[in-house]
């Protein structure tokens, strides 16, 4: 391991904005020029005031993301999993060369989290996913280049119950759904961009998933993934009866944020 520095290419540094020369130090999804550049970030991170966030000002579509979470009658089980989901992700700020959508990095943490899923199968589909960045210009991964990358990479969509070795929660909680505040603008916008391309599809998955009960925010992933050339609703219904066999398997009725991308991992050849 690295100990969270990257030997990078033509990145600036995501709190002073210089070129980062050498290896950077990865934070929040972000690659920093220095330590000191990092726990700036950090610090600004903690001393947001909740109270004067207004979502929707940011985006709309930001606003209408985040309100999944109000009518999700599984959010409170999700919350309950949120400790165990962050255990790796610090670890995989090792693996990242690119900018990352922090969101992004809690569910490739989410995956690890039981077992199942190889930290081997993890970081070959950060590379696909960078990959697919690259190809396309982007400034970093968001959740719809996530989403696309992991259509192109689930193949085995099988079922065999796997273990349920919870890892021990880090000693901070990691409050990355804010990140989106402090995320810079041009990524930012990127980002907003895909999204609102990704709303589009909702529909379609609404309709694969019927009336189950299934986290807003991997409905949104879901439509992501159907922005690839390699769409499939197929795969997508796939995935759907997979995670749902992952649910039964945890004693969960829904499609829960970490059983999603449990059974996401574990259907990545």
């Amino acid at each position: 391991m690295n100990q969270g520095f990257t030997e990078t290419m033509q990145q600036d540094c995501a709190a002073c904005g210089k070129p980062i020369t050498g290896k950077s130090v990865n934070r929040m999804g972000n690659l920093y020029c220095s330590m000191y550049c990092a726990e700036l970030m950090r610090e600004r991170l903690e001393n947001l005031d909740m109270d004067k966030i207004d979502f929707n000002a940011i985006a709309p579509v930001v606003d209408r993301f985040m309100s999944t979470c109000q009518v999700c009658p599984l959010c409170l089980k999700c919350r309950d999993d949120r400790p165990v989901c962050e255990a790796y992700f610090e670890e995989l700020h090792d693996y990242i060369n690119m900018r990352w959508c922090c969101h992004c990095i809690y569910a490739l943490s989410c995956m690890l989290s039981d077992g199942s899923v190889s930290l081997e199968t993890v970081i070959k589909l950060m590379a696909k996913a960078e990959e697919i960045a690259r190809q396309n210009s982007y400034t970093g991964v968001s959740q719809a280049v996530m989403g696309m990358a992991e259509m192109e990479m689930m193949e085995d969509f099988s079922y065999a119950p796997g273990p349920d070795n919870r890892p021990e929660p880090p000693k901070d909680s990691h409050d990355h759904y804010m990140a989106c505040v402090q995320c810079d603008k041009k990524f930012m916008d990127e980002c907003f961009k895909l999204t609102e391309a990704a709303e589009k599809n909702l529909p379609r998955v609404e309709a694969l998933l019927g009336k189950y009960p299934y986290c807003g925010h991997m409905r949104y992933e879901m439509a992501g993934m159907l922005l690839s050339p390699k769409a499939s609703e197929e795969t997508i219904q796939k995935l759907i009866e997979k995670t749902k066999k992952v649910a039964k398997e945890k004693g969960y009725n829904g499609g829960l944020h970490r059983l999603h991308y449990i059974a996401v991992g574990r259907s990545i050849v």
